[in-house]
């Protein structure tokens, strides 16, 4: 009889805590979010995490190391979409743009 009992506490544990994982599963998976990223217009660019940097411009000279894309964050930023000609656009930071013609530092 104490084995059965025993048997049955163990079991209805194993059973509460395979609740629990699976709840937590669900829970997890309801919270990321789908971006939708888009780059459509000529020589646009579009990310939909932080970019260091970027550049559109046609015959563009850069001198020194791109700065360093900042670490993405939790929250959601929804679709991110480049739409115009050298558009840039992300869902994180941005730490430099250039989409002008024969830049030079």
């Amino acid at each position: 009889m104490a084995a059965t009992v025993a048997g049955l506490a163990v079991n209805v544990v194993t059973l509460v805590m395979t609740v629990f994982a699976v709840r937590g599963l669900l829970l997890q998976s309801a919270q990321q979010v789908t971006h939708r990223v888009t780059a459509s217009g000529a020589g646009s660019v579009a990310a939909g995490g932080s970019i260091g940097r970027a550049v559109t411009g046609n015959s563009s000279r850069l001198s020194g190391p791109a700065p360093t894309a900042l670490p993405p964050s939790a929250a959601s930023t929804g679709p991110v979409e480049a739409s115009g000609p050298k558009s840039v656009a992300a869902g994180g930071s941005i730490g430099e743009v250039v989409t002008g013609d024969g830049n030079s530092p």
